[in-house]
């Protein structure tokens, strides 16, 4: 078994094609010992966010906390997320961890503490990106039965009367949106279908037409899908969370022995080729 130096040696690879598995099996299995050490490398980012172009272990770190469930590393994470600039390019050092993922790692480390993440939905100043993902902690939270229904509609509602008060950002009111098509709209659609009405929702990202579509399903269907739905759980397994990511598989075109991601649909990394074939990004195309 790796010692704890030499495991943070491996997760320290600059090699994007490298995945440490072996190192990441044994971290595992020593959970308690390198605990403290993985939090020292994510708060030494969250306060000197520019050195983590030298520290790879920090994607890794926040993972195997999340799987840890360790509370402690809640405040450094949301830290770290919460002080991202607003344009998209602020993501890159993290890859596709926060469209991906962040939702999951924030659900699993803050044990049923919500306050953090309602300031990251909350502030203006934080990422699009970023306030979405909180956003979908508390549906994970919801499916997880560690948040009511009771209590994450009435959020909804409070926020998203705060957001037509104060004319928000058309996105984040799309992404409200869309967050309640997944728990059904049914208590939130006379909100909702007044921001269409008004011009307040962004409908690049989902239209009156869209939201109608949910409504119509009945709410023990769509709850029920959501409950089997795999994009909204907690991080159980840092390995397959992660062993599937692009960047380990140097050699897209052959198929032969990537590993199968168990998901209803294919999702689209933001820095992954956009499917309409256009060579972009999809971040740069029709993520747009």
């Amino acid at each position: 078994m790796l010692t704890i130096d030499q495991i943070i040696s491996e997760l320290n690879v600059a090699d994007d094609s490298y995945f440490p598995r072996a190192a990441l099996e044994d971290a595992i299995a020593q959970q308690e010992v390198i605990t403290p050490v993985l939090l020292d490398i994510i708060n030494d980012i969250a306060n000197d966010p520019e050195s983590l172009e030298d520290s790879p272990a920090f994607i890794y770190s926040i993972y195997l906390l999340a799987q840890f469930r360790e509370k402690r590393a809640y405040p450094i994470i949301v830290q770290y997320f919460g002080q991202l600039g607003l344009e998209d390019e602020a993501l890159d050092p993290t890859g596709d961890t926060v469209t991906e993922d962040l939702d999951s790692i924030l659900a699993s480390v803050c044990h049923g503490d919500l306050g953090l993440i309602k300031q990251l939905i909350e502030d203006p100043e934080v990422n699009e990106y970023v306030q979405s993902a909180a956003l979908g902690a508390l549906v994970i939270l919801y499916n997880v039965d560690k948040l009511s229904r009771d209590e994450l509609v009435s959020y909804l509602k409070t926020y998203l009367a705060r957001c037509i008060a104060e004319d928000c950002d058309p996105l984040v009111v799309a992404l409200l949106a869309i967050i309640c098509c997944y728990i059904h709209p049914a208590e939130l659609y006379e909100q909702l279908t007044l921001c269409f009405d008004q011009g307040l929702c962004d409908i690049r990202m989902i239209d009156q037409a869209d939201f109608d579509r949910h409504m119509q399903m009945d709410i023990e269907t769509a709850l029920a899908e959501l409950k089997v739905n795999p994009r909204f759980r907690l991080i159980n397994n840092v390995i397959s969370e992660m062993e599937w990511w692009a960047c380990f598989h140097p050699e897209p075109h052959s198929t032969e022995y990537l590993p199968v991601r168990q998901t209803g649909n294919t999702k689209i990394g933001r820095n992954d080729p956009c499917p309409c074939d256009s060579g972009k990004k999809y971040k740069k195309c029709c993520l747009d």
